[in-house]
């Protein structure tokens, strides 16, 4: 009987100090997610995502065309097609390179959902022998599962308007 009891309260408290314990702010998953810049860097973040989170990405190309936008499940990322390989995104990218990427400027927002982190990063580019500036947002809704932040919603907007 003392041995059960002895479990019940060490579970107890092994159960209050994983709450207890400090966890990333909702800022620090945004910024981890963006400073991500090669596959392996990407899959370090999977332990930041809520297991039902869905990125959609919309991208407005402005004179008369129609946006275009496509959503996915975070938990299939792995398993979709590489849409870089994409002959039609390939040829439609040719001649396409970034000049100059700005830092992100962040900024958040609690609401009764969750945390909304935004961040908004000047791009410049040269495309096709034609300079340009593309504005990316990232709008990120994070939120707590099980005592810790999860990012449960990214979307991201590349405006080239």
């Amino acid at each position: 009987m003392k041995r059960i009891f002895a479990t019940l309260i060490g579970t107890i408290l092994a159960t209050g100090l994983v709450l207890a314990s400090p966890s990333d702010e909702p800022e620090d998953l945004a910024e981890r997610y963006l400073n991500a810049t090669d596959e392996a860097a990407i899959a370090a973040t999977w332990k930041d995502w809520h297991p039902k989170a869905v990125h959609t990405v919309t991208i407005k190309f402005g004179l008369g065309q129609p946006d275009e936008t496509f959503s996915y499940p975070v938990a299939d990322w792995e398993t979709l097609p590489d849409w870089h390989q994409d002959p039609t995104v390939v040829d439609a990218k040719q001649g396409y390179r970034e000049t100059r990427r700005n830092a992100p400027t962040i900024a958040s927002e609690t609401t009764e959902g969750g945390t909304r982190v935004t961040a908004t990063t000047r791009v410049e580019y040269i495309w096709g022998g034609t300079t340009g500036t593309l504005n990316q947002t990232d709008e990120f809704l994070i939120v707590s599962q099980a005592g810790r932040m999860t990012i449960r919603a990214l979307d991201t907007t590349l405006d080239y308007r």
